[in-house]
């Protein structure tokens, strides 16, 4: 199973990438989670202690440029899988790998397509490799992963949404593009809703654009209060309203 979680900034996408991460590995599984964002903060929300050194970021370096013919040619990973994993891999709670993707080396550097580039073609080793680990993959907060088919190589998207409009609608344009890139299976997980009224809001306009809702996690003070701490809200309170939505959520989607 490979998944991406999408979204526009603020809408806890990084919490529900990791809480799914745990979720699964708590299961027994094997987990590879790749921070695919440039400001990458996974690491607190799958429980690695917050003063750790991050693993050495994943860059160009380990892809290669191949010239077809007649003009042609095409990206691909040019490291065995296992090898990219002990390299670059950090070892986190409940059997999970993290690989950090994308974070800029300094301020001025350009643009971030490399990185996309790396993410797009390292899924697509995964997916031919021999490590049978479930793979999430927590994406930059804009379209331009989107755009330029980061996540073209996953099973699922899931776009993340709050009751608001403007988040909403940029769901929509995330949902629209992921189907667009041959994406099949295009769902949304609705966060941070207080009340029936906000529920109902979101239920409409899915409808209206044809979105299915994966699942409804309510708003929870618990992600707040395990981020002021700098921990993950597994470890904060296993027993909080988000962990049990998403263990909900995992169970069905497996």
């Amino acid at each position: 199973m490979r998944i991406a979680i999408a979204g526009k900034g603020g809408v806890g996408k990084t919490t529900i990438s990791g809480t799914i991460c745990r979720v699964l590995g708590k299961k027994g599984g094997k987990v590879l989670a790749i921070d695919g964002d440039p400001n990458p903060n996974l690491s607190t929300v799958l429980g690695i202690d917050k003063d750790a050194a991050l693993p050495p970021s994943l860059s160009t370096d380990i892809i290669e440029r191949i010239e077809e013919g007649e003009g042609k040619w095409r990206f691909q990973v040019k490291m065995p899988f296992p090898e990219i994993l002990g390299t670059y891999g950090q070892a986190a709670p409940d059997n999970i790998t993290l690989l950090v993707v994308g974070k800029p080396e300094q301020a001025g550097t350009g643009c971030m397509c490399g990185s996309h580039t790396v993410v797009r073609e390292l899924i697509h080793s995964a997916l031919s490799s021999e490590n049978n680990a479930s793979m999430v993959v927590d994406t930059e907060a804009s379209l331009e992963h989107m755009k330029r088919g980061t996540s073209k190589h996953v099973d699922k998207m899931y776009t993340v949404l709050e009751p608001y409009y403007r988040s909403l609608e940029a769901a929509g344009r995330f949902a629209e593009m992921a189907r667009e890139l041959g994406i099949e299976h295009v769902e949304a997980i609705a966060n941070k809703v207080r009340n029936e009224e906000e529920e109902q809001a979101i239920r409409e306009y899915c409808k209206k654009i044809n979105l299915p809702i994966a699942v409804i996690i309510p708003f929870d003070d618990n992600v707040r209060d395990a981020d002021l701490k700098g921990m993950s809200v597994m470890d904060f309170d296993e027993n909080s309203k988000v962990v049990k939505s998403i263990e909900a959520f995992v169970e069905g989607m497996m």
